[in-house]
């Protein structure tokens, strides 16, 4: 029996578009049909128009190929900028009526590569990290993570094949992890989601999901511009559990060290790097800046509307009115210190491998921890989640890989080896 269109890969999708064996539009309708059978179960969706995608499809198809990408259905969250469609930042009651006139630049890129933008997905209110209506399409009674929760559910339910997510602590990283997926961040200042509303504007990046390591390679080559790295042989690995790796589950430490026993059997050498303590103090120093400019961007919510915030979200805006300016400015030294003496404690590894996350994804009315993520954040390093292992529930641990800053292609083509080790 063929497999659906829906169920290609991005890889797959693109080799198809190019040799004519189907269409852009075939490829949307089919999307389309899914996200209806779905999506009263999986809420992924803040806006969508079918006939718009359609229109955009059958554009596509009536001219020359850009791109790989041209032709493919691509999911944007509610936080980015898209001509013409509602960005409500999660607010329907204050921002539904936002229609920006204007493309953020990662959708730009997008357009110019001649992809379909499929539609926005759901995100909790603000893009804070509080649960959204999405649930976990390989559990409904479980989290997706937040905040890029429909970003995320929308390619692990088979939606689409490539989402637009954003990240300030952990919004790429946890969805990832616990919908099975591969989250990719790349460095920082690759592409912003200006034009749209800034969060904490020191870790705000945009970064994408995917299915699979090949459709992230493809992904980041087309998005970046930056050619595809070669790469074959031997990594060298280092291995970081940080101070909370007593606080993962159990299911997750087994994994982090079953992963290390085949990355180390496929022949690459894996070693414990022991980060000195400064890195430990990025995890409480990348709160305090997040707090701080966060309630800069959020000032007039908190003035205005503080009775219509969720708790948490007027809490984490006001302990940052309460942050200092002096205390803001001593965690901005320490990230540009820490960023700048990363590639020289990361030694010859070519990377850092780190718990992706602390367990299985939790029930729905909780969105998760960043413990494992919140601190890389403070080096501006591509990121790299990928699945690995299962819970006592069968549900998807991950791994994490952390590059060097600026070396984004290679850190992806290291990636790929790792994930074929994983996968041994």
């Amino acid at each position: 029996m063929a497999v659906p269109l829906h169920r290609r890969s991005l890889v797959e999708l693109a080799a198809m578009l190019e040799a004519g064996e189907t269409t852009s539009e075939a490829i949307v309708a089919d999307c389309l049909a899914r996200i209806d059978a779905r999506e009263a179960t999986i809420g992924a969706w803040a806006f969508l128009d079918p006939e718009l995608a359609l229109r955009q499809a059958r554009a596509r198809d009536a001219e020359p190929r850009r791109s790989p990408l041209h032709g493919i259905p691509v999911a944007v969250k509610d936080v980015v900028d898209v001509a013409g469609m509602p960005s409500a930042w999660g607010d329907d009651a204050t921002y539904g009526h936002r229609r920006p006139v204007r493309d953020a630049p990662i959708v730009r890129r997008l357009r110019d590569l001649g992809a379909v933008i499929l539609g926005k997905t759901a995100v909790s209110r603000f893009g804070y990290w509080w649960p959204g209506k999405t649930r976990n399409p390989l559990s409904p009674d479980r989290t997706p993570g937040s905040s890029s929760s429909g970003a995320a559910a929308s390619v692990a339910d088979f939606m689409c094949p490539l989402s637009i997510g954003t990240q300030t602590g952990g919004s790429v990283s946890r969805p990832a992890a616990y919908c099975g997926l591969v989250g990719v961040l790349p460095s920082h200042g690759w592409i912003a989601w200006r034009e749209s509303r800034d969060f904490a504007p020191t870790f705000d990046v945009a970064g994408f999901f995917t299915r699979d390591m090949a459709d992230a390679r493809l992904a980041h080559a087309l998005l970046s511009g930056e050619a595809p790295s070669p790469r074959a042989g031997q990594l060298r690995i280092g291995l970081h559990r940080t101070r909370h790796w007593h606080d993962a589950e159990p299911c997750m430490r087994d994994a982090f060290e079953e992963a290390a026993r085949r990355l180390a059997a496929a022949g690459h050498v894996v070693e414990e790097l022991d980060l000195p303590a400064e890195y430990d103090a990025l995890y409480e120093q990348q709160h305090v800046i997040v707090e701080y400019e966060s309630h800069r961007s959020f000032a007039w919510e908190l003035a205005e509307s503080r009775h219509t915030l969720h708790d948490g979200v007027a809490a984490l805006l006001e302990e940052g009115a309460a942050t200092t300016d002096a205390e803001y400015f001593a965690a901005i030294a320490a990230h540009r210190r820490m960023k700048a003496r990363f590639p020289t404690d990361l030694g010859a590894c070519d990377m850092l491998m780190v718990p992706g996350i602390d367990g299985e994804p939790p029930p729905a009315e909780r969105c998760g921890s960043n413990i494992f993520i919140r601190q890389w954040m403070m080096l501006h390093t591509p990121d790299v989640t990928m699945p690995f292992g299962k819970g006592p529930s069968a549900l998807p641990l991950a791994v994490r890989f952390v590059g060097r800053h600026g070396a984004d292609a290679a850190h992806l083509a290291a990636c790929s080896l790792a994930r074929a080790a994983l996968d041994a």
